[in-house]
């Protein structure tokens, strides 16, 4: 009489299971889906506006990045092909970027079920993790899309290592090694896999451990070939330090998991309620773990493994946490902590107190972060996307004309204008005005911002020639203020820094100079430009420019330098450098002059067949400081 009833109900449980993580997801992370490009979005779009050959397209996909990353189907690949398909439009990615993280959260589900033979912890796994504020830019900066394809590729592996498991179906064994292979083109975590099946097979499925021990080779032969293409770098924010240090890095990161990432939150509670609330998480963490170990029931200890695993390679970053490094390797302790969750709720009152206050503490510390961590993102790339689609409708009203930006701040400019997005709406010559790397906070390890500043007396003389326009980008839209600055009084000097690849500054230029190539000018043999002279005694002549290996292939070169016809000490570029940064001494009997001549020579030059001009250095910045 009763089972009609309940096949209902059967149905919208199960229903639920499949479903509610993903709404749930979509309820936290709505801004997310309607989020625009900010960042490194602008320069992955950008990457396949110089792929016009099969060969270009190989570069393209597979040659190392800036930090020495190559993924084809999460960043190289993906995003050229995006742009070609749908331009600006930012809708298709997030549609791809949340329909991977909806299967994500359903093979979840279904692990932790499989891990713990209980079906509501495997639904509260993958609850906690959409509650766990690392999904914010996963979820809403689509460049980090890595991580949840990356994220999408280990947990099918093992989905099917554990279907292989339980049927010992050689199809289920050999779509792992599918998937597996698959992965080294999203993100370089994926070598971790081989760890992962090893540890699980060895703790819980031991006759099978034999089969996972080729997937190490594999990851083998990807560590070397991809440090004998792309070596780790010794400086910067990507060199990797193994150092004791790395313990307090994976401390930060596992507070980051258990709490809010950056232990930050929107609310001023006092200092103490966060640590508190960390340590009641991790609390019950461990004594759940200790017990299921005392039981032998070892799957817990692999929930441990894939936190410590995933997090692993990240730990030597030591100059560059960030809060999406948790993404991956926190789905194990949400396995972990949902099936403490579910038994605890099953036994004694002291069990269900404990964890209800660590399951309210973990979501009362990670959802007002997740909230208003997502709040932020959007509204960033809303300020992006009408500082980008202004400069589109500037450029069409005046072609012919550089853009100028006034009012740029520290968030809007770091998102922007060291990614070059002006370039995909057509608009190559955009700047800053004068003065705007005052109100902009530096950050050396990502640029300077002195890089996007025009000179205040190129804009200067650019206004009265006609040459620029200026726009506020203080608002939603960007306003034309360009007779209003045009307006206000200015001091003429000669500028204290050229970019020899701006138009505007072709003026200094001396006539022997070629025309701008990309984000370069070259010079022949010998080339001249003015510019200010040194301010104060000690101040030196920087420059800073590359030449062809061509030039450089029967050894160093030798660059002499003149201002105002004294000879400066000649410098050498070794071989091998293609790109250099050189200074000079200035001497101080230049020290107040209004402006002062330099004179670049190189001791010989090259030609590239069929064009007939000789070639020396390309430029490059010049700077006196």
């Amino acid at each position: 009489m009763n089972s009609a009833p309940a096949a209902p109900a059967r149905a919208l449980r199960t229903a639920g299971y499949w479903i509610f993580p993903s709404l749930l997801c979509l309820v936290l992370y709505w801004r997310g889906f309607r989020a625009w490009f900010r960042a490194d979005d602008f320069a992955w779009l950008g990457a396949g506006l110089d792929v016009h050959s099969a060969g270009d397209l190989l570069r393209l996909l597979f040659t190392p990045a800036a930090q020495g990353t190559i993924r084809p189907w999460s960043e190289t690949g993906l995003f050229p092909l995006s742009y070609r398909l749908f331009g600006l439009h930012a809708a298709p990615l997030h549609v791809l970027i949340f329909g991977t993280q909806f299967v994500n959260l359903a093979l979840v589900a279904s692990i932790g079920t499989r891990l713990t033979g209980v079906a509501a912890a495997g639904f509260w796994a993958a609850v906690l993790w959409v509650i766990n504020g690392s999904l914010v830019e996963p979820l809403g900066w689509a460049c980090t899309y890595n991580q949840v394809l990356c994220g999408f590729c280990l947990l099918l592996a093992f989905h099917f290592l554990l279907r292989y498991i339980e049927t010992g179906r050689r199809r289920d064994y050999v779509w792992q090694w599918v998937v597996f292979l698959a992965g080294f083109g999203a993100l370089e975590i994926n070598l971790v896999y081989p760890l992962l099946a090893a540890g699980y097979t060895f703790l819980c499925a031991r006759k099978y451990l034999s089969r996972t021990l080729p997937l190490f080779a594999v990851s083998l032969v990807y560590v070397v070939g991809h440090l004998m293409a792309a070596p780790n770098p010794k400086t910067g924010a990507y060199a990797m330090h193994f150092t004791p240090e790395i313990l307090g890095t994976l401390a930060a990161y596992w507070s980051w998991s258990v709490g809010p990432t950056y232990t930050w939150t929107p609310f001023r509670w006092p200092g103490w309620v966060l640590p508190l609330g960390i340590g009641i998480v991790t609390l019950s963490l461990a004594l759940f773990l200790a017990r299921k170990l005392r039981r032998s029931e070892r799957a817990a200890l692999f929930c441990l493994l894939w936190f410590v695993a995933a997090i692993a390679p990240v730990l030597p970053l030591r100059d560059h946490m960030t809060e999406y490094y948790v993404f991956l390797p926190v789905i194990g302790l949400c396995w972990l902590g949902a099936w403490g969750l579910v038994e605890a709720w099953r036994s004694g009152w002291g069990a269900k107190l404990l964890a209800v206050l660590a399951a309210l503490s973990y979501a009362v510390m990670g959802l007002p972060e997740g909230i208003a961590g997502s709040k932020w993102n959007y509204n960033l790339t809303v300020r992006a996307r009408g500082v980008v689609e202004g400069v589109a409708r500037a450029h069409e009203l005046y072609p012919r004309k550089t853009i100028l930006l006034d009012g740029v701040d520290t968030d809007l400019f770091w998102n922007t204008f060291p990614y070059q997005p002006f370039r995909l709406v057509g608009a190559e010559n955009v700047y800053l005005t004068p003065g705007s790397e005052e109100r902009i906070e530096a950050r050396p390890e990502s640029g300077d911002v002195r890089r996007y500043v025009l000179p205040e007396n190129v804009t200067h003389d650019a206004l009265d020639r006609g040459d620029l326009v200026v726009y506020d980008a203080r608002g939603p839209r960007l306003r034309n203020v360009t007779s209003l600055y045009a307006a206000i009084p200015r001091e003429r000097k000669a500028p204290s820094r050229v970019d020899a690849a701006i138009p505007l500054n072709a003026y200094l230029l001396g006539p022997e100079w070629y025309r701008v190539d990309e984000d370069h000018r070259w010079m022949p043999q010998r080339a001249t430009l003015a510019m200010a002279a040194p301010e104060r005694r000690g101040e030196r002549l920087w420059l800073r420019g590359g030449t062809s290996p061509e030039l450089l292939r029967n050894g160093a070169v030798t660059v002499a330098v003149s201002v105002n016809g004294i000879a400066l000490s000649p410098a050498r570029i070794a071989s091998g450098e293609e790109s250099f940064e050189l200074s000079f001494p200035l001497p101080d009997a230049l020290v107040g002059a209004p402006k002062m001549q330099v004179a670049v020579t190189v001791d010989r030059t090259f030609h590239a067949p069929p064009d007939p001009r000789e070639f020396g250095l390309y430029f490059g910045v010049f700077e006196v400081r």
